[in-house]
């Protein structure tokens, strides 16, 4: 069973990753794109896995 620790530690990180490629183009710095899509792979399977977690514990 998943914890409810990692979807939201997940979404925390690619948040995270997500506002530094989002610095770092402002900033005109190397791998802003990089960094940018990670997060928001990171981001999405993190809410993924939380939605999922949400919903097993309704039923």
């Amino acid at each position: 069973m998943i914890s409810d620790r990692l979807p939201k530690l997940l979404a925390l990180i690619g948040l995270a990753l997500v506002v530094v490629g989002i610095t770092f183009k402002l900033n005109h710095l190397m791998g802003a794109e990089t960094v940018f899509n990670a997060g928001a792979v990171v981001l999405v399977l993190g809410l993924l896995l939380w939605a999922t977690a949400l919903m097993r514990t309704k039923q």
